[in-house]
C-alpha cells in the first residue's frame, strides 16, 4: 500500500531509530490525508464541537465558539512544537478534499493514547476504522512505540467496537472514573502492544 510505503520512507529519513519525539509529520492512508490543523479550519471544527451528536461521549462535551478557538489554537501550537508530543491530525478526505474529522495521538511517549472524531455526516463509511488503523501504524511503524491505549465511555458502543475491529483488546473497566457532563461514569480502556500489532499482519 502506498501509504505504508510513505510511512516507511518517513522512518528511513530519520535513520530508522527510536523516534518517539519528532517534529509533526503529515502522512496518508487509503482515502485520507492527515495534516496539521489551520486557523481557517475553524468553521468546520466548530460545527463538530458544538454538536451534541458528535460530542455526546466526549469528556469535554460541546464547546462554545471561544472554547473551540482555544482548542484549535492549542492543536496548532502542539503541531508546531520542536518535539511533538501530541499529534492532532486534521483528517481530509482525498477524493473530495474536505475535512471530515480528527485523528489523535496523545502523550507520546509516556502513555500514548489514540482517539478520533468523524463528522456525523460521514458516519457509516468506514472512516473511523481507517483512521484508527492509520494511527496505530503511525504509532508503531513511524514512531516505533511499544504500546498504545484508547478509552471511551462505557455506553459508547460504536467506539469500543471500532477499537476491537482494529485489533485492540479490552484491558480495564473503570467504575465511575470520569466526569461526563457533570456525571461520574464508567470508562473502558483498550490497548495493543507492538508485537500484537505485528502479529495481525503476519497471520
Amino acid at each position: 500500500m502506498d501509504w505504508i510505503k510513505r510511512a516507511h520512507l518517513l522512518q528511513s529519513e530519520s535513520g530508522g531509530s527510536l523516534m518517539y519525539k519528532m517534529k509533526f509529520v503529515e502522512f496518508e492512508s487509503e482515502r485520507i490525508m492527515y495534516r496539521k490543523f489551520h486557523k481557517n479550519d475553524f468553521t468546520k471544527v466548530f460545527s463538530w464541537h458544538s454538536d451534541i451528536e458528535n460530542m455526546g461521549f466526549r469528556r469535554d462535551g460541546t464547546k462554545t465558539e471561544t472554547e473551540t478557538r482555544k482548542y484549535l489554537a492549542w492543536t496548532i501550537s502542539e503541531a508546531n512544537a520542536d518535539e511533538c508530543k501530541n499529534y492532532w491530525f486534521a483528517a481530509v478526505c482525498k477524493e473530495s478534499n474536505t475535512l471530515i474529522g480528527e485523528a489523535i495521538l496523545l502523550d507520546v511517549p509516556e502513555k500514548p493514547e489514540i482517539g478520533w472524531l468523524v463528522d456525523k455526516n460521514n458516519w457509516q463509511k468506514g472512516f473511523g476504522a481507517e483512521i484508527g488503523n492509520a494511527l496505530l501504524y503511525f504509532a508503531f511503524d513511524v514512531l516505533n512505540l511499544r504500546l498504545v491505549i484508547a478509552a471511551c465511555h462505557v455506553d459508547n458502543h460504536a467506539s469500543y467496537k471500532l477499537m476491537e475491529k482494529i485489533g485492540m483488546r479490552r484491558e480495564a473497566h473503570f467504575v465511575k472514573e470520569k466526569l461526563y457532563r457533570d456525571t461520574w461514569c464508567d470508562r473502558l480502556q483498550y490497548a495493543i502492544l507492538r508485537e500484537e500489532w505485528d502479529a495481525l499482519y503476519e497471520s
